[in-house]
């Protein structure tokens, strides 16, 4: 069942498409529990897309009937299929539900509620939605409020190659951006050599990864003119406006099932019905699954050979393979890795890029993306800040506002860079939520550096 929630004045209407058995009216006694607690008390549902409608869902009617008409309010239906309308008729409640619709809207006191965003309610694949329109016309398909995409350097030099001056590049993040990538706080390339590590960038904070365990990430905020800047060695920056908020959480209410991100990120782009997104998610993870870089690849000293790749590099006739940062067994030295999941039932915020399997129209975007779900229909680069957990107001909400709020707590613990660890028996999976809040728009464009 789906429910796409408008406002008018003080009317609040519920537009139900689908089934309406006894699961899905639980779902339906939730969303007006919400409304109740929230002040609606007049309240107009449409059930134009119900082709089924059970004894439960016809007693979940009759209840909200019953109490709004308690609290002085109204309820009331409309708009029935012929097999709905029948059934109520049969079962000789149709009168007290029926209601004309224009002449409820020409009563409706203007004015004196605040008008709630498009809100759309939904279940699917064990997880609940709440679906939040941003803006006032569905203009995301036209592009208005799609993001562009640029990207920045080469991610597969990090391998091998010993980044200098050349890579570097300086970009900025004001709050209308996001990004992610491998980079520096600081001015220039010589004051970052050494510090070179992961960085997460969202509505006009920078966080960046500690390269020593242990010590904490630092971070940039935005204030006044002043922009946080990055040197960035590679790195994808979108800019724009998000197009929806979707709030998640386990349809399991009793155990609240762990979300994979994988997942959150998959329904999400199903609700804009797009191939290719800009996504941030910020809420209580499960777990965390990662890696950070240990020390800067653009450091001035050397990479040490070890003596196996000595070896090896005499065979070869003097060719450097132990370039290769991730080959074993130099990548202990260069990586660090969550072998299971880490920072459970800490607030995670995560901002990446998720592009389908099926897409072309980003061929620039590819070299940053690695396989994100189980069956490869889906691929992303995403990047995660670790803050204690505090639980998040419920419906709309302002990320930068939440943003802000985290980073001026001074409580960040740590940034990874998120990954898929499908190794047989050992694997720790992907990173997964509780529950939380997703922010989505398309990506429509892409210049490339």
């Amino acid at each position: 069942m789906d429910i796409e929630m408008s406002s008018s004045g003080e009317l609040l209407e519920l537009k139900i498409a689908g089934v309406l058995d006894n699961e899905s009216a639980t779902q339906f006694r939730d969303v007006i529990d919400e409304a109740i607690r929230d002040d609606w008390h007049r309240i107009l549902v449409r059930l134009g897309g119900v082709n089924y409608l059970s004894s439960a869902g016809i007693g979940a009617l009759l209840a909200t009937k019953k109490r709004l008409t308690g609290l002085k309010g109204f309820f009331g239906i409309c708009d029935l299929q012929s097999d709905v309308e029948r059934v109520l008729k049969q079962t000789r409640v149709l009168d007290r539900l029926l209601c004309n619709p224009n002449e409820i809207l020409a009563d409706v006191p203007m004015g004196t509620m605040t008008l709630m965003s498009k809100m759309r309610v939904a279940s699917q694949d064990g997880v609940d939605l709440q679906i939040f329109r941003l803006g006032d016309e569905p203009s995301a398909l036209r592009g208005e409020t799609a993001m562009t995409c640029r990207c920045v350097g080469d991610p597969a030099a990090i391998g091998a190659a010993r980044f200098d001056s050349a890579d570097c590049r300086g970009v900025r993040f004001p709050k209308t951006a996001i990004g992610l990538g491998l980079g520096s706080l600081g001015d220039d390339f010589e004051s970052c050599r050494e510090r070179f590590g992961e960085f997460l960038a969202v509505a006009g904070t920078v966080a960046q990864s500690p390269l020593k365990s242990g010590d904490l990430p630092d971070y940039s905020v935005a204030l006044g003119d002043f922009v946080p800047q990055v040197q960035v060695m590679y790195g994808v920056r979108c800019e724009g406006t998000f197009s929806q908020l979707i709030r998640f959480s386990s349809s399991d209410h009793e155990q609240s099932l762990p979300i994979p991100l994988s997942s959150v990120v998959r329904l999400a782009m199903q609700a804009i019905d797009c191939s290719a997104a800009a996504v941030v998610v910020l809420g209580e993870c499960a777990g965390l699954v990662g890696t950070q870089l240990r020390k800067s690849p653009a450091a001035a000293e050397p990479i040490a050979l070890t003596a196996s790749s000595a070896v090896v590099q005499q065979a070869t006739g003097g060719a450097d393979s132990s370039a290769d940062r991730f080959a074993f067994p130099q990548i202990r030295d260069w990586l660090s890795f969550s072998a299971e999941q880490v920072h459970r039932h800490s607030l995670a915020l995560a901002a990446g890029v998720a592009v389908s399997s099926q897409s072309n129209s980003l061929p620039a975007l590819e070299p940053f993306l690695r396989p994100f779900d189980s069956d490869g229909k889906l691929a992303g680069h995403f990047h995660a800040a670790v803050f204690p957990y505090r639980p998040l107001k419920k419906r709309t909400l302002d990320l930068s506002a939440l943003v802000s709020e985290l980073f001026d707590s001074g409580a960040i613990e740590d940034v990874l860079h998120l990954i898929r660890d499908d190794r047989p028996v050992r694997g720790a999976g992907e990173s997964e939520f509780v529950s939380g809040a997703c922010w989505i728009a398309p990506l429509v464009q892409e210049s490339v550096d």
